[in-house]
């Protein structure tokens, strides 16, 4: 598992408020446009985030490499971070994952 809101804590919350899309970047050397089509920071570690609304603009980008740590984390601060980002109306957000 390699973002721990698949914990049975925080699916609940994915689920109903984001699409969740993998995002393969290899050692470093795939998918790099569209990690710079969101701002990713690859050198700051993975997994890395954008969160986007239900029509495809950039909200979020993370820049600090908050999540590369991700096996040491609580998942409280993958919900805390759900719920930051999750829509304030219907309607859903797409959650992007560099793995």
């Amino acid at each position: 598992v390699l973002f721990r809101s698949h914990n049975a804590r925080n699916l609940p919350l994915l689920e109903a408020n984001f699409v969740l899309v993998h995002i393969n970047v290899g050692h470093y050397d795939a998918n790099l446009d569209l990690a710079g089509q969101y701002r990713i920071p690859l050198e700051r570690g993975v997994p890395a985030l954008a969160v986007l609304s239900e029509n495809g603009k950039l909200l979020h980008s993370q820049q600090s490499g908050e999540f590369a740590p991700m096996g040491r984390m609580d998942p409280s601060a993958v919900t805390t971070f759900l719920m930051q980002w999750k829509p304030a109306k219907q309607g859903c957000s797409a959650v992007i994952i560099n793995c």
